[in-house]
């Protein structure tokens, strides 16, 4: 689901931001004026400065999901389930942190020369499946199709299974996203879609899982990792294999499609960064802070606690608005313009704390080489505003566009 949005006025809460044409107005000021506030009127707390933002993000009273509800009752009968109630970065029990080790072990071990080879051969590949049409669609496609395509062939998934990984991990990532936070709408329908692309890319992965002669090395990385670090449950493995694809689709998607309105908003930039590649290092850098994928994430009380100085009761939930923090003078100067020359550039996209993801170095690079690819091919960016509209979503801002 997608909306046209309007560039006048606010959001009307923090939830529909992310869809919104310019939130970072309503972001700043949130950020300046409101650090640490309740939200009457829909029952939320949030954090938008940077100094609460660290705080929740590091505070071990900050769950990310309720202690009474570790998997969404929606979700719960299933095969969504036997995804989303093993993926790390929603878990904080006591198998987390070896499993976190697992996760990220395994990225470290894949060279990124490699992952930067794929993707460039996978990009080629795309030039011929998509055809030769380079307009706005093309690059809608295109942008989702790289990174995912890219995480799926280190897994082992083969090149004829890539179209329908990408329909499963669309229909489970649509209904997790309903069933965490309310947008869009769980409907039965959603739902049931959703629990049969998560049983599809658990009977896929989970076949891959038990030959070790087809296994890509990255999903052959994660099963030695967890084993090393006493992970026995091969459903952890599968179902967080998965989740380095469930990512990619989405943020790394997203990052990608902002990059390119950057560029396409500013022509001397487009110019600059076209006559020296080097610079999309930096660029991508700065468009993850300037205008932040993910938007905002949840956080729930474990127990009763003060947060930002303010008491909490156990149960209560935090929206912890990360673009906020990214446009704090606290944080960065200025830091309202995107400016790729930055010193000491903080930012909080890729999360903070025992949650941090794992994959900044390898999504940054494919954002890059996809970039890359897109200005060598001459693609239309000056033509990606008239045709833009942001996924509506209550955390992740991804635009879209459309010929």
């Amino acid at each position: 689901m997608h909306q046209k949005t309007s560039i006048a006025g606010e959001p009307d809460h923090v939830r529909a931001a992310p869809s919104h044409r310019n939130p970072y107005p309503y972001y700043a000021r949130l950020a300046r004026q409101q650090p640490f506030f309740r939200d009457d009127a829909n029952g939320w707390w949030v954090a938008a400065s940077a100094t609460a933002v660290a705080e929740v993000l590091n505070s071990a009273n900050c769950l990310t999901r309720p202690l009474s509800e570790p998997i969404p009752e929606v979700l719960r009968t299933g095969a969504a389930a036997d995804i989303f109630g093993r993926l790390v970065r929603l878990r904080d029990d006591e198998v987390r942190g070896r499993l976190k080790d697992a996760v990220a072990g395994a990225l470290a071990s894949i060279d990124l020369g490699q992952i930067g080879d794929r993707a460039r051969r996978r990009a080629a590949e795309l030039d011929t499946e998509l055809g030769s049409a380079c307009d706005e669609a093309w690059i809608t496609q295109f942008m989702f199709a790289l990174p995912v395509q890219v995480i799926a062939g280190l897994l082992g998934i083969p090149r004829e299974r890539f179209g329908d990984t990408m329909t499963w991990l669309g229909d489970y990532g649509a209904a997790a996203a309903a069933a965490g936070t309310g947008i869009p709408a769980a409907t039965p329908e959603l739902i049931a879609r959703g629990h049969r692309g998560a049983r599809a890319l658990l009977d896929l992965v989970g076949g891959l899982g038990k030959d070790p002669g087809r296994r890509g090395p990255l999903l052959d990385a994660l099963a030695r990792e967890a084993a090393r670090v006493g992970c026995d449950d091969d459903r952890d493995v599968v179902a967080n294999a998965i989740g380095y694809m469930v990512q990619g689709y989405v943020g790394t998607a997203s990052l990608i499609g902002l990059t390119l309105l950057a560029l396409a908003r500013r022509p001397a930039l487009r110019e600059k960064v076209d006559a020296n590649r080097a610079l999309l290092r930096p660029l991508v850098q700065e468009v993850a802070r300037h205008d932040t994928v993910t938007s905002s994430t949840f956080r729930f009380m474990a127990c009763d606690a003060e947060i930002a100085g303010r008491p909490l009761r156990k149960g209560e939930m935090i929206i912890v608005l990360l673009a906020a923090a990214n446009r704090d003078p606290a944080l960065n100067l200025d830091p309202d313009r995107l400016d790729i020359a930055r010193k000491d550039r903080k930012s909080f996209e890729f999360g903070v704390g025992v949650h941090a993801c794992p994959a900044d170095k390898a999504a940054s690079l494919l954002v890059e080489i996809a970039v890359d690819h897109l200005l060598t091919k001459r693609a239309p960016l000056e033509r990606l505003e008239a045709s833009l509209t942001y996924t509506v979503s209550g955390h992740v801002r991804t635009p879209l566009f459309k010929g």
